[in-house]
Protein backbone atom coordinates (compact mmCIF):
# COMPACT_ATOMS: atom_id res chain seq x y z
CA UNK A 1 0.00 0.00 0.00
CA UNK A 2 1.08 3.55 -0.56
CA UNK A 3 1.90 5.84 2.35
CA UNK A 4 -1.14 8.01 1.48
CA UNK A 5 -3.43 4.96 1.64
CA UNK A 6 -2.04 3.99 5.06
CA UNK A 7 -2.31 7.54 6.46
CA UNK A 8 -5.86 7.92 5.10
CA UNK A 9 -6.88 4.61 6.68
CA UNK A 10 -5.34 5.68 9.99
CA UNK A 11 -7.15 9.04 9.90
CA UNK A 12 -10.42 7.30 9.05
CA UNK A 13 -9.92 4.93 11.98
CA UNK A 14 -8.97 7.77 14.31
CA UNK A 15 -12.08 9.76 13.40
CA UNK A 16 -14.51 6.82 13.38
CA UNK A 17 -13.16 4.21 15.80
CA UNK A 18 -15.59 5.16 18.56
CA UNK A 19 -18.46 4.49 16.13
CA UNK A 20 -16.93 1.13 15.19
CA UNK A 21 -16.37 0.09 18.81
CA UNK A 22 -17.27 2.42 21.70
CA UNK A 23 -14.42 1.05 23.81
CA UNK A 24 -11.96 2.80 21.48
CA UNK A 25 -12.99 6.11 23.06
CA UNK A 26 -12.41 9.55 21.59
CA UNK A 27 -8.85 10.56 20.68
CA UNK A 28 -7.26 7.24 21.71
CA UNK A 29 -8.49 4.60 19.26
CA UNK A 30 -5.19 3.39 17.90
CA UNK A 31 -4.19 0.56 20.16
CA UNK A 32 -2.58 -1.92 17.77
CA UNK A 33 -1.89 -5.47 18.81
CA UNK A 34 0.05 -8.20 17.09
CA UNK A 35 -3.03 -10.15 15.99
CA UNK A 36 -4.58 -7.07 14.36
CA UNK A 37 -7.61 -6.77 16.62
CA UNK A 38 -8.74 -3.85 18.75
CA UNK A 39 -8.19 -3.97 22.47
CA UNK A 40 -11.88 -3.70 23.27
CA UNK A 41 -11.67 -2.62 26.90
CA UNK A 42 -11.95 1.05 27.83
CA UNK A 43 -8.93 2.69 29.42
CA UNK A 44 -10.86 3.30 32.62
CA UNK A 45 -12.99 1.25 34.99
CA UNK A 46 -16.36 2.07 33.42
CA UNK A 47 -17.04 -1.42 32.11
CA UNK A 48 -16.35 -5.01 33.19
CA UNK A 49 -12.92 -6.11 32.14
CA UNK A 50 -12.63 -9.37 30.14
CA UNK A 51 -10.19 -12.17 30.71
CA UNK A 52 -7.02 -11.45 28.71
CA UNK A 53 -3.79 -13.21 27.86
CA UNK A 54 -1.94 -10.83 25.55
CA UNK A 55 1.00 -8.75 26.77
CA UNK A 56 0.63 -4.98 26.34
CA UNK A 57 3.18 -2.18 26.32
CA UNK A 58 1.87 1.11 27.74
CA UNK A 59 3.97 4.23 27.97
CA UNK A 60 3.53 7.89 28.72
CA UNK A 61 5.91 10.82 28.91
CA UNK A 62 6.70 13.01 31.89
CA UNK A 63 4.82 16.13 30.76
CA UNK A 64 2.03 14.84 28.49
CA UNK A 65 -0.15 17.93 28.96
CA UNK A 66 2.70 20.40 28.39
CA UNK A 67 1.82 21.40 24.82
CA UNK A 68 -1.85 21.88 25.65
CA UNK A 69 -1.39 23.84 28.86
CA UNK A 70 1.62 25.95 27.87
CA UNK A 71 0.79 26.17 24.17
CA UNK A 72 -2.71 26.75 22.88
CA UNK A 73 -4.60 26.97 26.18
CA UNK A 74 -2.40 29.27 28.27
CA UNK A 75 0.66 30.62 26.42
CA UNK A 76 1.25 33.20 29.19
CA UNK A 77 1.64 32.72 32.95
CA UNK A 78 -1.65 32.12 34.73
CA UNK A 79 -2.27 33.64 38.16
CA UNK A 80 -2.99 31.21 40.98
CA UNK A 81 -6.53 32.53 41.44
CA UNK A 82 -7.33 31.13 37.97
CA UNK A 83 -6.47 27.59 39.07
CA UNK A 84 -9.79 26.77 40.77
CA UNK A 85 -12.09 28.00 37.94
CA UNK A 86 -10.04 26.24 35.25
CA UNK A 87 -10.11 22.95 37.16
CA UNK A 88 -13.86 23.33 37.87
CA UNK A 89 -14.55 23.95 34.19
CA UNK A 90 -12.63 20.78 33.36
CA UNK A 91 -13.50 18.37 36.17
CA UNK A 92 -16.72 19.70 37.70
CA UNK A 93 -17.33 20.59 41.33
CA UNK A 94 -17.06 17.17 43.01
CA UNK A 95 -13.75 16.15 41.43
CA UNK A 96 -12.35 19.69 41.76
CA UNK A 97 -13.08 19.63 45.49
CA UNK A 98 -11.21 16.33 45.72
CA UNK A 99 -8.24 17.80 43.81
CA UNK A 100 -8.17 20.94 45.97
CA UNK A 101 -8.27 18.85 49.16
CA UNK A 102 -5.43 16.60 47.99
CA UNK A 103 -1.72 17.24 48.61
CA UNK A 104 -0.79 16.42 45.00
CA UNK A 105 -1.19 19.76 43.22
CA UNK A 106 0.16 22.49 45.51
CA UNK A 107 1.01 25.93 44.16
CA UNK A 108 4.73 26.17 43.43
CA UNK A 109 6.18 29.65 43.96
CA UNK A 110 8.88 30.93 41.63
CA UNK A 111 12.03 32.59 42.94
CA UNK A 112 10.23 35.94 43.00
CA UNK A 113 7.32 34.48 44.99
CA UNK A 114 4.80 34.53 42.12
CA UNK A 115 2.84 31.40 41.27
CA UNK A 116 2.09 30.25 37.73
CA UNK A 117 -0.95 27.95 37.92
CA UNK A 118 0.09 26.30 34.65
CA UNK A 119 2.54 24.17 36.65
CA UNK A 120 -0.33 22.61 38.59
CA UNK A 121 -2.62 22.42 35.54
CA UNK A 122 0.02 20.61 33.50
CA UNK A 123 0.43 18.01 36.24
CA UNK A 124 -3.33 17.55 36.60
CA UNK A 125 -3.74 17.32 32.82
CA UNK A 126 -1.00 14.72 32.55
CA UNK A 127 -2.49 12.69 35.40
CA UNK A 128 -6.11 13.07 34.26
CA UNK A 129 -5.81 12.32 30.56
CA UNK A 130 -2.76 10.06 30.33
CA UNK A 131 -1.10 8.74 33.47
CA UNK A 132 -4.05 7.62 35.59
CA UNK A 133 -6.02 6.10 32.72
CA UNK A 134 -2.96 4.23 31.43
CA UNK A 135 -2.02 2.90 34.86
CA UNK A 136 -5.62 1.92 35.62
CA UNK A 137 -5.76 0.08 32.32
CA UNK A 138 -2.47 -1.70 33.09
CA UNK A 139 -3.68 -2.76 36.56
CA UNK A 140 -6.96 -4.06 35.10
CA UNK A 141 -5.08 -5.90 32.36
CA UNK A 142 -2.80 -7.67 34.84
CA UNK A 143 -5.66 -8.47 37.24
CA UNK A 144 -7.41 -10.22 34.37
CA UNK A 145 -4.59 -12.46 33.23
CA UNK A 146 -2.36 -10.41 30.93
CA UNK A 147 1.08 -8.92 31.32
CA UNK A 148 1.52 -5.16 31.17
CA UNK A 149 4.84 -3.45 30.64
CA UNK A 150 4.48 0.16 31.75
CA UNK A 151 7.00 2.85 30.91
CA UNK A 152 7.48 6.54 31.62
CA UNK A 153 9.75 8.54 29.33
CA UNK A 154 11.79 10.97 31.41
CA UNK A 155 14.07 11.81 28.49
CA UNK A 156 12.80 12.73 25.06
CA UNK A 157 13.57 14.54 21.82
CA UNK A 158 11.47 17.63 21.12
CA UNK A 159 8.90 16.68 18.51
CA UNK A 160 8.45 19.31 15.77
CA UNK A 161 4.92 20.21 16.90
CA UNK A 162 6.33 21.09 20.35
CA UNK A 163 9.20 23.25 19.09
CA UNK A 164 7.15 26.45 19.42
CA UNK A 165 6.15 25.76 23.04
CA UNK A 166 8.90 27.15 25.32
CA UNK A 167 7.93 24.80 28.18
CA UNK A 168 8.53 21.80 25.92
CA UNK A 169 11.97 22.97 24.80
CA UNK A 170 13.36 23.69 28.27
CA UNK A 171 15.74 21.23 29.90
CA UNK A 172 13.96 18.49 31.82
CA UNK A 173 10.61 18.69 29.99
CA UNK A 174 9.38 15.69 28.04
CA UNK A 175 6.14 16.69 26.34
CA UNK A 176 3.45 14.70 24.54
CA UNK A 177 4.99 13.14 21.40
CA UNK A 178 8.60 13.70 22.56
CA UNK A 179 8.99 9.91 22.67
CA UNK A 180 8.11 9.43 18.98
CA UNK A 181 11.44 10.17 17.33
CA UNK A 182 13.30 8.13 19.94
CA UNK A 183 11.02 5.10 19.46
CA UNK A 184 10.89 5.40 15.67
CA UNK A 185 14.68 5.74 15.51
CA UNK A 186 15.19 2.63 17.65
CA UNK A 187 12.83 0.54 15.56
CA UNK A 188 14.09 1.83 12.23
CA UNK A 189 17.76 1.16 13.02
Amino acid sequence: MSLDTIINAQQNLFQNAMNIDASAGPAQPIRPVHDGSFITSPLDSTAPFPSVNKPVLISTVLDEAGPTIYGAAFPNPLPEDSFDPVVRATLGDLRTNTVLASPYYPPIPAFNGSVDARIQLEEIGTDYIWRCSSWTFARNWVQHGGNAYVGLYTVGATYPSNAGVPFCTQAGSVCHEDDIEIVVHIYSS
